[in-house]
């Protein structure tokens, strides 16, 4: 998990060639994008998309883990914080619901070894080694995740 803060991703940007697009497009948009519901915004087709949306905020105790293997995720809190649980996934023990390939996610129940706290005008970068519980917090909170797609 990689935490940044928006203005200043010029040495994340070198880690995935796509990056540079997510975050050019993040720091054009993130202020201003509309809820986009269940379509995603699509910055280049099957490879890069940005998911812009109002998810109600889970105590930690609620929410659950998630893991990918196709996409990398860039989260991006709008309007307020966002606090998200870490767990290697090579540490996940206890699932909840098994690896569906075409949503591309798996639920674990584990407990977060860390917390992180997000703000706006920052960022969180999670791969696929990355078992992330997002959206904890109070209330609704405008949110973009972008998915990268991860090329291994």
């Amino acid at each position: 998990m990689i935490i940044g803060k928006l203005s200043d991703t010029q040495s994340v940007e070198r880690l995935h060639p796509l990056f540079r697009d997510a975050f050019e497009w993040l720091r054009a948009n993130a202020a201003t994008a509309h809820v986009a519901g269940i379509s995603p915004v699509v910055l280049k087709e099957g490879k890069l998309w940005a998911n812009v949306e109002t998810p109600q905020m889970k105590a930690r105790e609620e929410q659950v883990l998630e893991v990918h293997r196709k996409y990398i995720d860039i989260h991006v809190p709008v309007d307020k914080v966002e606090v998200m649980g870490y767990l290697p996934t090579s540490s996940l023990k206890q699932v909840r619901e098994a690896y569906d390939a075409n949503r591309d996610i798996a639920f674990y129940t584990d407990a977060p070894m860390a917390y992180v706290t997000i703000q706006p005008g920052e960022f969180a970068i999670v791969t696929p080694e990355d078992a992330h519980a997002p959206i904890i917090g109070e209330g609704e909170v405008k949110k973009i995740c972008v998915k990268v797609e991860c090329g291994y």
